[in-house]
């Protein structure tokens, strides 16, 4: 049986960041997997399928308290989830035998595996309904590290590292190509970004391209804020440090606190990676050594269509 919190007690644990404009309470129901302990949920699609990978390695996805194991990979490779689309296509991370990794696309029972060219490791995140995926190059031998945007149908990378920002995780796109992750930046220090890398015609409209880094306030402190995917209304959602805590919104509508149960003890952390079109999330709680505890999808209360 599914484990939902009532959303009366949600609202009593919400913390607004800023604006009151589209805060919602949530009602949160724990991803429970028998015999094991939620290390991950990051990429909820719309139908509700999350990515999650467990603490005695097993690794597939989520859906209304049923997981489903992602097929045995080529012998001698470790595989980990980290997003699945709307048409059920899945990627994440090939650890290899060398310990170097690689992304991967599951269509089915058929893995497609992929590296960047001039870079050690290649960690896929998360995959847009167009097929686009997001995620992060580093290279262990000297620390270095970037954002970048995968196309698997002419298999070519665009880089997605935001100008003098280190420390890139790209992660998150919606229908018009706008992506989200963060960075860090002398004089910023760690910040989320929403970046729209090219001009999108919609009906009359042109939106212009744009590049806007977020930091989350937080009671004045020097907050670290961190963006983990986007929907199509432009709603994101990620985590802060300094203090903990996920937080879902947009600069249009304000952004709201997410405290999924045992995000409210002191010293535990809030980990938000997914967004879907129907404004759930999706976040695990960690303590504050990071050792995992549990694992929930979020809910709005209010209204049952599409955000």
């Amino acid at each position: 049986m599914q484990n939902r919190i009532p959303c009366l007690v949600v609202a009593m644990l919400s913390l607004l960041l800023s604006r009151l404009a589209g805060a919602r309470d949530y009602q949160w129901t724990e991803i429970v997997i028998p015999g094991a302990t939620v290390f991950r949920a990051a990429g909820l699609n719309d139908q509700g399928q999350t990515a999650v990978t467990t603490t005695d390695g097993r690794t597939g996805i989520y859906q209304d308290g049923t997981f489903t194991p992602l097929p045995p990979p080529p012998r001698g490779i470790q595989v980990a989830a980290w997003g699945i689309n709307n048409n059920g296509v899945i990627t994440g991370s090939a650890t290899f035998p060398t310990g170097l990794q690689w992304g991967f696309i599951l269509r089915g029972s058929t893995y497609a595996f992929f590296s960047r060219l001039g870079w050690e490791n290649t960690v896929a995140r998360a995959i847009a309904d167009s097929g686009l995926i997001t995620g992060q190059s580093f290279n262990d031998s000297d620390g270095t590290n970037a954002g970048f945007i995968y196309d698997p149908v002419i298999h070519r990378f665009t880089d997605a590292t935001p100008p003098g920002s280190t420390n890139t995780i790209t992660m998150g796109m919606n229908r018009f190509g706008r992506i989200t992750g963060s960075g860090q930046e002398a004089g910023i220090g760690r910040y989320g970004f929403v970046w729209q890398q090219g001009t999108i015609t919609e009906g009359t409209r042109e939106l212009r391209p744009f590049l806007a880094r977020l930091k989350i306030d937080v009671d004045n402190t020097n907050t670290l804020t961190n963006i983990r995917g986007i929907n199509d209304s432009g709603v994101v959602v990620g985590f802060t440090t300094n203090p903990p805590g996920g937080f879902v919104g947009s600069d249009a509508r304000g952004y709201q606190r997410l405290v999924p149960p045992g995000g409210e003890v002191p010293g535990n952390i809030t980990f938000c990676q997914g967004i879907n079109n129907f404004a759930q999330v999706v976040c695990d709680v960690t303590d504050s050594e990071i050792n995992p505890l549990n694992a929930f999808i979020g809910s709005p209360c209010e209204g049952g269509g599409k955000d």
